[in-house]
């Protein structure tokens, strides 16, 4: 990451330039998840936010870009026909040099947020200015050490006979104010402490905060030098208040974007600790890769889209057959049908339906029948033999050996997860100011194991859920869920279906077998299940993804041996017939009063990272794997396979 300091240095013709210093690092992926653009992250000695897209430089960075038709397709849905490129972050490969100014300067831009400052010696609270002013300065000297990048507050005077001492850090105040339109703003300390009123001393009053490091907001307070003081628990408390003034209403800013939402906001503030984990949810849209099911040219086309998608005319396309050493596998191939398939390919990508696009569809085709799908370094699937104690249950098991997945963030939301991870969110905050022809994107490589639950299993266990009073709890706490958000459409459009919750639950269960056995810490390991009722899917596909080789290591593949996978099955069920927090656990159903959408399943049992779950550990519960209790068997998918299996 690179941030500008507080000063800025005027450049040449009126225009503006950043020092950029580098301030830290982060993985690819955490740019997509947790420290993506409009993201609060922090860093050793201070908090930066994430800038949008429009503040992303390119210039000096290695020029890369993704290619995955069928996700840019989706992407071009939810944006905009507009955007045309999927992209990695900036990065540029370091030389020998160390001082490699251009290098240096390649990053993600970050800008100090919040600006209100608390010294860590005499307890100043202040904001820092772009103009450098204030009583705040940037330290970071040791270019080599960017982690050391922090804010200082020369208040303490010199040691015996002149000696400099270390000045104090100042650190980040505390407290921010979000809304649920994704707008993020400064606590308004002044404003708070003077209830609103002007301050007595004017310009020359001072703010301390007194915070003792509690999380009670009674224990921290905020005091000027003219007298007034006022502890946080109103400002705490305000969205849980009617009528409350303690904070006033949304200024509808976005500071990633250095602006202020013409549209203005009229939905209430609510003030959250710096740091919460509900800051910030990302909007993911993905696909895994699967080669092209038709010809093979139309595979080698969509493969290298990325250079073809340049071409414009048979000449060009001469010319780049004959120059570019990585287009060589098509000079054996027509010229004519090579500009054909090239043709088509862009005459599809131009074509955005207006229904959403399913990317799961061909994925679970390719899966269930890796045969159709050519096979190449990015998608090499199998079919091997299941267990045979699991006959009853397990219809089809795939051993992936390959596999390659691209992610690309769409926007983020604020305070409220997007339902169900879905990147199609009416909170949806921006991602640049200016409608922009690319996305950030990360493409990952892994391996996985594919499970196919028997078609007729499922069709059994649906009818008795389809009755089953405890399915109805679980819908109609979707409802109450969705009534809360203030979330448009019928409930029913949105619930996933009865057989998701049972596949989800089951995916979770493997989960914690698999991440004891492959080498991959559970947190490695996502999933991705296929549940479309009206294709009568019933799939789970657990994998592993990451950005370089440590995600293809073949710890994953070897459990699909079936000695292998009937002993993870085996455990994973037993498991799911106890927790150590039963019975509570076991007899938790969504209530009234709740705000959750999973029945007997927790951390100790069944919740899994966030990196994990597809959708944020909603949707679980080991009823529907095995009968809990004596309340409905029925509802057990292991119930209608006890005749099948052992």
């Amino acid at each position: 990451m690179s941030t500008p300091p507080p000063a800025w240095r005027a450049g040449t013709a009126g225009a503006q330039e950043k020092n950029l210093r580098r301030v830290g690092s982060q993985r690819p992926n955490a740019m997509l998840f947790s420290d993506g653009v409009g993201a609060v992250v922090d860093l050793p000695h201070l908090s930066v936010i994430v800038q949008g897209l429009d503040y992303w430089d390119y210039t000096q960075a290695n020029q890369v870009e993704l290619t995955e038709p069928r996700l840019l397709l989706r992407v071009r849905q939810l944006l905009g026909t507009h955007v045309r490129q999927l992209r990695p972050t900036p990065y540029r490969e370091r030389g020998e040099d160390p001082d490699d100014t251009e290098a240096n300067r390649v990053g993600v831009p970050v800008s100090p947020f919040p600006r209100w400052m608390r010294c860590s010696g005499c307890r100043l609270l202040a904001g820092i200015s772009a103009s450098g002013g204030g009583p705040f300065r940037f330290d970071n000297v040791n270019k080599y050490r960017p982690d050391e990048a922090r804010f200082v507050h020369d208040c303490r005077a010199t040691g015996p006979g002149g000696k400099r001492v270390r000045q104090p850090s100042a650190v980040p105040a505390r407290f921010v104010i979000a809304c649920t339109n994704g707008h993020l703003d400064e606590f308004p300390y002044i404003e708070y402490v003077h209830n609103g009123r002007a301050c007595a001393k004017g310009r020359e009053g001072r703010l301390v905060m007194l915070d003792p490091g509690s999380n009670f907001g009674s224990q921290i307070s905020i005091r000027c030098s003219c007298g007034d003081k006022r502890n946080m628990k109103d400002a705490l408390a305000h969205h849980r208040t009617p009528g409350s003034i303690a904070l006033p209403g949304c200024r509808a800013r976005h500071p990633h974007l250095g602006w202020f939402d013409p549209a203005g906001c009229i939905a209430p503030v609510r003030a959250m600790v710096l740091g919460a984990s509900n800051q910030w949810f990302s909007l993911i849209a993905k696909a895994l890769y699967i080669p092209d099911l038709g010809s093979e040219l139309a595979a080698m086309v969509e493969k290298h889209w990325a250079r073809l998608g340049k071409v414009h005319n048979e000449e060009i396309l001469d010319y780049a057959l004959t120059t570019t050493p990585e287009l060589g596998s098509f000079r054996e191939h027509d010229r004519k049908h090579v500009w054909a398939e090239i043709s088509a390919r862009r005459t599809a990508e131009a074509d955005v339906p207006d229904e959403p696009i399913d990317l799961t569809a061909r994925e679970y085709e390719a899966l269930c029948e890796p045969a159709k799908a050519r096979r190449d370094d990015d998608f090499t699937a199998d079919i091997v033999p299941g267990p045979d104690a699991w006959a009853g249950l397990i219809g089809r098991v795939v051993q992936i050996s390959r596999l390659r997945e691209t992610k690309a963030i769409v926007g983020f939301t604020r305070i409220d997860a997007p339902e169900w991870g879905s990147p199609d969110s009416s909170q949806k905050a921006p991602l640049s100011r200016n409608k922009l022809d690319w996305v950030p994107a990360a493409t990952t490589h892994g391996e996985g194991i594919f499970i196919v639950v028997r078609p007729d299993v499922v069709h059994a266990w649906e009818q008795a859920a389809s009755v089953s009073p405890h399915m109805d709890l679980l819908r109609q706490a979707h409802g109450r869920w969705r009534d809360n958000r203030e979330l448009a459409g019928p409930h029913e459009d949105s619930w996933p279906g009865d057989r998701y919750v049972m596949l989800h639950t089951l995916s979770h269960l493997l989960v914690r077998e698999i991440a004891l056995e492959c080498g991959y810490s559970a947190a490695s390991i996502s999933e991705r299940i296929y549940a479309n009722a009206d294709r009568d899917e019933a799939g789970i596909l657990l994998y592993t993804s990451a950005s370089d080789s440590e995600g293809t290591l073949g710890g994953l593949v070897r459990l699909c041996e079936s000695t292998q996978l009937d002993r993870l099955l085996r455990a994973a069920v037993a498991n799911a017939r106890r927790c150590s927090s039963d019975p509570l656990c076991a007899e938790h159903t969504p209530l009234r009063t709740e705000d959750t959408l999973h029945g007997a399943a927790c951390h100790a049992c069944l919740f899994a990272s966030e990196t994990t779950c597809e959708r944020g550990n909603r949707f679980l519960d080991r009823r529907l794997i095995v009968a809990v209790n004596s309340d409905e068997p029925d509802i057990a998918v292991c119930s209608h396979i006890t005749s099948r299996s052992n």
